[in-house]
């Protein structure tokens, strides 16, 4: 019975911010909504950078490392 008396009174202070302000009402309905999917892009893209460029540095010491082998040779 309390849940549903919170709940009430939640949908009746949202109601009163959509009514009073509906721009500022939608705008922080999406921010609430997006952050976590920000936060979850945020993440993503520094973990595939920090693997790229561990990547990329071991491919160019494979490299080095081949170049300096078959320079030895001659």
């Amino acid at each position: 019975m309390f849940n549903r008396i919170l709940r009430l009174f939640a949908t009746g202070i949202n109601a009163y911010s959509f009514y009073s302000n509906p721009l500022r009402f939608f705008i922080s309905m999406l921010c609430i909504l997006l952050i976590p999917y920000l936060a979850y892009i945020f993440w993503g893209v520094a973990v595939i950078l920090a693997l790229a460029i561990a990547g990329l540095y071991f491919i160019y010491k494979a490299i080095r490392t081949s170049i300096e082998n078959r320079s030895s040779y001659y």
